[in-house]
């Protein structure tokens, strides 16, 4: 029950935070952005790298490059948990894993006292060390990227129920 709860207020709460595309020639995101895409961030929702893809073109145009098995979208003027979002990526084909993520302008910190406060949900330290990955228990990941913080769900596409 509290996971339902949890999500209710994440939706009440990621929506609110979208601004406009400023600039941009594309459309803003949907309303729906902080809910589809920041539940995915959090791993609170289901991965499906077709769907995101559709998703982000849709609200952003098309990717501005394909690097490391993903496909980047700018995505200046938007936020998530009252943090600004620079790009969002979404795996390509040659990915072992389906995965969504964000860089976010701050730090690793800040991203993660942010969405405590905003959604409640935790993110505890790997180790003590300077640029320790932060983890929720659901599986998403808060790194640095550069000087920025990266936020991340990923899934391996191979870890599938076999027949019974």
């Amino acid at each position: 029950m509290k996971t339902i709860h949890r999500i209710a207020l994440a939706c009440a709460l990621l929506a609110p935070g979208l601004a406009g595309m400023n600039g941009v020639a594309h459309a803003a995101p949907a309303a729906t952005f902080g809910i589809e895409v920041g539940n995915a961030l959090l791993c609170l929702n289901q991965l499906n790298s077709k769907y995101f893809y559709d998703y982000l073109f849709e609200a952003f145009g098309k990717p501005y490059k394909t690097e490391g098995g993903a496909y980047w979208f700018k995505a200046a003027g938007s936020n998530l948990w009252g943090m600004e979002v620079t790009d969002i990526l979404v795996n390509d084909s040659s990915s072992p894993a389906d995965f969504i993520g964000a860089n976010i302008n701050g730090t690793p910190q800040a991203l993660s006292d942010a969405i405590t406060k905003s959604v409640g949900i935790r993110f505890t330290l790997d180790d003590a060390t300077k640029y320790s990955l932060r983890q929720s228990q659901a599986g998403s990941v808060i790194a640095y990227a550069d000087t920025k913080a990266k936020i991340y769900c990923a899934k391996s596409k191979y870890l599938v129920p076999g027949k019974q």
